[in-house]
């Protein structure tokens, strides 16, 4: 076996301990902090809980009976109550976040 094939094997992800957290970051749910955002209130619906289907408002797709997700409303307002994939109500909290700290500069 060549030397520079042994370096490739010691720089592959698999290999960095830093990567495979990153990695475990995607498969791993993430934690609840990751879905809160200031002036919202936020719960999680897990999947045998979710008995209906519902459009999801970032992506207007499905989610079906049975599909874990997450129930977003404005704090004080139930009435405008909205279900969400989670992935996508994360993409909206990254979304939120980014703009409020380019608003703090």
């Amino acid at each position: 076996m060549s030397k520079g094939s042994r370096k490739k094997r010691s720089t592959r992800p698999w290999n960095n301990p830093d990567a495979l957290r990153d990695l475990g970051d995607l498969i791993t749910p993430a934690m609840d902090q990751d879905l809160d955002l200031d002036g919202y209130e936020v719960r999680r619906v897990d999947g045998p809980s979710a008995a209906k289907e519902y459009i999801c408002p970032e992506c207007g797709n499905t989610i079906p009976p049975g599909e874990g997700h997450v129930v977003v409303w404005p704090q004080g307002d139930t009435d405008l109550r909205r279900h969400w994939h989670r992935h996508c109500w994360r993409i909206e909290v990254r979304r939120s976040r980014g703009a409020d700290a380019e608003d703090a500069e």
